[in-house]
């Protein structure tokens, strides 16, 4: 054998590796919004966009007092896929919900 030798990880290894990234993707929300626009497929905004925490709110009314999350806008805005440029996504506007972990979800237009 060689100075270096591999051996295969176990499930409960990868399990926490798992677990870990998810954690670590959830800690804040700007992680949050950039872990969403990795699983979107928006590589180059996920490292490079400048995530903007804005005041409005994500799914009420302007005159509704009700938290339903923080709104979240990528800037510059990522260029959006076909798909949902037929479901009227905004892939630059995100709603961020915290329960001790961050959870983003993209939002549609209102």
């Amino acid at each position: 054998m060689g100075v270096f030798s591999y051996t295969k990880p176990s499930s409960n290894q990868v399990l926490k590796l798992i677990i870990g990234l998810f954690v670590l993707g959830h800690l804040t929300p700007t992680l949050a919004v950039r872990t969403q626009l990795l699983m979107h497929g928006y590589f180059q905004s996920a490292f490079c966009a400048k995530i903007a925490r804005s005041s409005e709110n994500a799914y009420a009314p302007a005159y509704s007092h009700d938290n339903d999350g923080t709104v979240y806008y990528v800037k510059p805005s990522p260029v959006s896929h076909e798909e949902l440029k037929m479901t009227s996504a905004r892939p630059n506007r995100y709603a961020v919900q915290t329960f001790g972990l961050s959870f983003a979800t993209m939002t549609w237009y209102n």
